[in-house]
């Protein structure tokens, strides 16, 4: 096999190594939350870092999606009732997003959960493993970050 065979194979491996770890968040987070998220909606509400108002541009960088997937993802979660849709005061066709009080509790109790499922999953690992990952996860995000 050759090199980018082989770096495809490794990447593809990676991709469905995490998004089985994040699906196993999103329904554990949905059970003690109470709320059945998607794992879409939960990626949406993870794009919130702050505590304050977001232009749609910019959870949708956070987040890394298209701007009509956020605005889809967000419509879910204003339907839900745990984000607010607000006008900019002074350029009303902006339109921002910031967590409703329901919203903020979740948000809480989500950031928990996952840094505690985090915790839990890597505490499989001695420290010289996570070292080992760490370091392995930072060289591959800079090499990465090249292309």
């Amino acid at each position: 096999m050759d090199r980018i065979n082989e770096i495809e194979q490794h990447l593809v491996e990676f991709r469905n190594l995490f998004t089985q770890l994040f699906k196993k968040m999103v329904k554990r987070s949905s059970k003690t939350v109470g709320i059945p998220f998607n794992p879409s909606q939960m990626r949406a509400l993870s794009a919130f870092h702050e505590d304050r108002e977001y232009r749609m541009g910019e959870l949708s960088k956070n987040a890394n999606v298209t701007m009509p997937f956020m605005t889809e993802m967000v419509d879910g979660l204003v339907q839900a009732e745990l984000l607010d849709r607000l006008r900019d005061t002074e350029d009303r066709r902006v339109v921002k997003v910031k967590l409703s009080e329901k919203g903020k509790k979740i948000h809480k109790q989500f950031v928990k959960i996952r840094a505690n499922e985090m915790s839990s999953i890597f505490a499989k690992l001695d420290n010289k493993d996570q070292a080992a990952l760490l370091q392995t996860l930072r060289k591959m995000s800079a090499i990465l970050k090249k292309i």
